[in-house]
């Protein structure tokens, strides 16, 4: 009889053990509210301008160099007073810079074009590690005049 006790604690403790990882890792996964992105949608017409949303989760008070991304390619970056505007955006898109310094990371897209409907991701980019960090996501559509 001995025995058998021991062997329904030990299977009990797993059970246990087992259950409360489980739950341990589905907090850290599903519940923090700390790792999730801000999503936004916009839309905008032919030949207006849209502000995409995006605002600093931290200050830092190096250069602030912040990255804005569609699905497949760069459309802005902006590294202190450096910037660099992809293929197809280019006198079309900006951070301005002092409203980055203000913590406002915004995109600005004038002069909107069909083609300029996608969802776009921004990022920070950390200058001592070069991680980056994600800080919004938006959806943008585009209609016609």
């Amino acid at each position: 009889m001995k025995k058998m006790f021991t062997r329904s604690s030990r299977h009990y403790r797993g059970i246990t053990t087992s259950f409360y990882s489980i739950c341990i890792v589905l907090g850290t996964v599903c519940v923090n509210p700390l790792s999730a992105v801000p999503e936004f949608t916009v839309s905008g017409h032919v030949g207006s301008t849209a502000v995409l949303p995006c605002e600093l989760q931290s200050e830092d008070t190096g250069t602030l160099y912040i990255k804005w991304q569609n699905i497949s390619k760069t459309v802005f970056e902006r590294h202190g007073e450096k910037t660099h505007e992809g293929e197809g955006y280019k006198g079309r898109v900006d951070v301005p810079e002092e409203e980055l310094r203000k913590g406002n990371c915004s995109l600005v897209l004038r002069n909107l074009e069909p083609t300029d409907a996608d969802v776009y991701r921004s990022y920070q980019i950390v200058n001592r590690t070069k991680r980056s960090v994600a800080l919004s996501r938006v959806g943008l559509s585009v209609d016609g005049k």
